[in-house]
């Protein structure tokens, strides 16, 4: 069947690498939602690990047909955009999602009772997601992410492996929720912070409409370079900020 570059498909073709992603997941026993599952490569992969119940979440009304008669009595097949649908209780997401909505993806998750998340993303959307403070790839992203989530880079995977390659290369993440939630206020501090990532934290705040005197509070803190700020210390500023 023929892929549709509207929807970012490209397949991985390495069964080990599917293998690896169904392990990472540890679905035994498990209710499974999987993203975008295409012609159900990584759904024949977690379902011969064994677990509770299987969701597939599938936009190509193609796709969706071919699998539910692949998987029929197997996993339970709902044809929509997952950004748009109800996402349905379950223990485990899995997937190899499109790289053009992948922060979108990551974020809808967030909210949800998970034990665990394994994605296939971009390469430097995963380096982006571990970088540390004082890393070239720190930012808004990993500040984010690193909040939301406990997120470990597991493995690179070449993008030779896929069909048709894309061009760039892939990695699996793994993702468990902390539970913190950021709220609007939190998120658009770090918004402010971030779009002026290389200066200090007085002048990004100042560039972005904070005025100085809301700043005065903020101590040592405005002297810092905001790329140096660990996930807490924005944390702190927000707070600070949104208490004066």
């Amino acid at each position: 069947m023929e892929r549709k570059k509207s929807l970012g498909q490209c397949f991985l073709e390495d069964r080990n690498i599917l293998a690896l992603e169904a392990k990472l997941a540890q679905p035994q026993g498990r209710t499974v939602l999987e993203i975008g599952p295409g012609d159900g490569r990584l759904t024949e992969a977690v379902l011969a690990l064994g677990p509770k119940k299987m969701i597939a979440v599938e936009k190509d009304s193609r796709f969706a047909s071919l699998l539910r008669e692949k998987f029929a009595g197997k996993a339970e097949i709902i044809e929509g955009d997952f950004l748009k649908v109800e996402p349905p209780a379950c223990d485990i997401v899995i997937g190899n999602i499109p790289y053009y909505i992948s922060s979108d993806i990551v974020f809808s998750i967030a909210p949800l009772k998970l034990e665990r998340a394994v994605l296939m993303v971009q390469k430097e959307f995963a380096q982006k997601m571990v970088a540390e403070p004082g890393e070239k790839n720190y930012g808004r992203l990993s500040v984010t992410a690193q909040t939301a989530f406990e997120v470990k880079l597991e493995r690179i995977v070449p993008r030779h492996l896929f069909r048709p390659i894309p061009k760039v290369d892939s990695a699996i993440i793994v993702l468990t929720p902390t539970g913190i939630k950021l709220d609007r206020y939190q998120e658009d501090v770090i918004r402010s912070l971030f779009s002026h990532r290389n200066k200090l934290v007085r002048g990004a705040l100042m560039d972005s409409g904070f005025e100085p005197a809301e700043l005065e509070g903020l101590g040592a803190f405005k002297e810092r370079r905001v790329r140096t700020l660990t996930k807490e210390e924005c944390m702190e500023i927000a707070r600070i900020l949104k208490n004066l």
